[in-house]
């Protein structure tokens, strides 16, 4: 079996944006995961360019998350690891239109929208702080871009640190298989569940971050 090895060297850009990428698979990763463990006790919701698109636990809806979770997995992937950099530039343009330009869309087509996370009775004003970010998310995409265009290849293997970062990262699926099935809706328990998995999906980029070069 070939070896994972990686075309670019470890930098600061990537890193920062990966991060950047890391904080709208958030919005993937926590959803999918309690409409896999919640059940019917979870109902997530989001407009898609107009389109509602819903999923009460386990129904058709789901088929969305899991369509964007394998998105965010191939673009975590394609920063560094992977040889077809075109590829990698249409994941990051993937990324930027499905996340914020919909939101975007939204915002255009509704006006101004309240985001609800009842868990942690979390309420903010979508326009205020969609808007920015987008700029910023969409510069971030151009400089990144512009940026791999000139860098040369190189050739890192996956390491025991990739395996580490992977191993921790997703060791704690069991206990919040656990505490999402266990919990009382909106208790502590659920809490807890949740906390720890907004913070895996931030963390979620460490897996696929090579190791220094020298």
């Amino acid at each position: 079996m070939k070896s994972l090895t990686a075309v670019r060297s470890r930098n600061w850009l990537f890193n920062l944006m990966l991060f950047f990428v890391s904080f709208s698979f958030v919005l993937v990763w926590l959803p999918l995961l309690r409409c896999l463990f919640d059940g019917a006790s979870y109902r997530w919701g989001q407009t898609f360019f107009g389109v509602p698109i819903a999923s009460q636990g386990i129904q058709p809806g789901i088929l969305f998350l899991l369509a964007s979770l394998v998105l965010y997995l191939a673009l975590f992937y394609a920063f560094y690891w992977s040889a077809n950099r075109k590829l990698f530039y249409g994941l990051l343009g993937a990324w930027w239109l499905i996340s914020w330009g919909n939101f975007l869309f939204d915002i255009l087509k509704e006006g101004d929208a309240m985001f609800h996370g009842d868990t942690l009775n979390v309420h903010i004003s979508v326009a205020s702080i969609i808007i920015p970010i987008a700029l910023l998310a969409l510069v971030g995409t151009i400089f990144t871009i512009r940026k791999d265009r000139k860098m040369p290849d190189v050739s890192i293997p996956w390491n025991r640190r990739n395996r580490l970062m992977a191993l921790l990262l997703l060791a704690p699926l069991p206990v919040q298989i656990i505490l999402l099935i266990s919990g009382e809706p909106h208790g502590t328990t659920d809490e807890i569940g949740v906390i720890i998995t907004i913070l895996q999906a931030i963390l979620f980029p460490l897996i696929f971050i090579p190791k220094q070069q020298g």
